[in-house]
């Protein structure tokens, strides 16, 4: 799995401070783990910026401070933004060790394109993104892959328990639907119209 690497330097500015800092282009940002201090930290925004769309929630960070020999992995945990603007506010980043197992959101990769997109009648419906998984930090997945042509008719449906990734436990309940197919409204009320129009003829041909 690709490692990046981000250089951050110890915050003492901390509080309502830090605003300072942000319109000085520096994000302020904490690491943290289990069994791990939490530390104050600032990281260059415009740099940062970069590295967020890549890193995502699964790919491995190598913090290195000019002030200090470790080099230290962590993966992003949380990102606040200004609601209004988008303008980051703070980071967290969670401290891993390589021989202790993390929980982590990985995304779900949709490929291939379910027949029933085709169908005026059918409607193919995406209910997760994203499943929770465990593992040690080398082996988390960038993505899972979900085949979506195998959604073809009415009451098809890929469920989290149809996922299989080596080396990796999906926490997330395997009854979760990740996908299904589903009739449109209009099909439906079709249907029913038409289980109407003969009932009433089977009740005419009988009453006859």
């Amino acid at each position: 799995m690709e490692t990046m690497e981000l250089e951050v330097e110890n915050r003492t500015i901390l509080g309502k401070k830090v605003s300072a800092l942000r319109r000085s282009g520096i994000t302020p940002a904490n690491i943290f783990g289990h069994a791990i201090e939490s530390q104050a930290v600032q990281v260059n925004t415009a740099r940062v910026e970069k590295a967020l769309p890549r890193a995502g929630r699964t790919h491995m960070i190598a913090l290195k401070s000019p002030s200090s020999p470790k080099i230290r992995r962590v993966l992003v945990k949380d990102v606040q933004r200004d609601p209004m603007t988008g303008r980051l506010l703070h980071i967290d980043f969670y401290e891993v060790r390589m021989k202790d197992k993390v929980k982590v959101e990985v995304p779900l990769a949709f490929q291939g394109e379910s027949p029933a997109a085709h169908r005026t009648d059918l409607i193919f419906l995406e209910n997760l993104r994203s499943v929770e998984v465990e593992c040690l930090p080398n082996d988390i997945p960038q993505s899972i892959a979900v085949d979506l042509s195998r959604l073809a008719r009415a009451g098809d449906r890929i469920l989290v328990g149809d996922l299989k990734v080596d080396g990796v436990t999906i926490l997330t309940h395997p009854e979760e639907v990740i996908a299904r197919v589903a009739r449109t409204k209009a099909a439906e009320v079709r249907e029913i119209a038409a289980e109407a129009e003969e009932a009433v003829v089977e009740g005419a041909s009988g009453a006859a």
